[in-house]
């Protein structure tokens, strides 16, 4: 194969690489619930079946009844407000907001 081909499909494939990894979504991993500080938050809403949200700046935590501890991040340039990571999706509504979840699907909160 000549060296100037060769070179062009490492820099299509290299490029392809790093595209992939920039646009790639971070899994958002539990966090631990003793390392949250949600003292700080500008909002808080109560949601169906035991969640609990605090807005804190460009993130909201996420916590449900059985202890579970989610971090998401604001979308940027998004209004209402829009706040992702993992299985959840947390959305600012005009009459309140909504927990989204994979797994049961959306939840009504309410602020406190």
């Amino acid at each position: 194969m000549p060296a100037f081909p060769r070179q062009l499909l490492f820099a299509a494939v290299l490029g392809a690489v790093v595209l992939a990894g920039c646009s790639a979504e971070p899994d958002a991993a539990p966090v631990d619930p003793a390392m949250v500080d949600t003292d700080t938050a500008s909002m808080r809403y109560s949601c169906d079946d035991g969640w609990s949200v605090a807005v804190m700046g460009d993130t909201v935590v996420a916590s449900a009844a059985d202890g579970r501890t989610v971090e998401l991040q604001r979308i940027a340039d998004r209004s209402p407000p829009l706040f992702t990571g993992g299985a959840l999706e947390f959305s600012v509504e005009d009459d309140g907001a909504v927990l989204g979840q994979d797994e049961t699907g959306p939840l009504a909160c309410r602020p406190e």
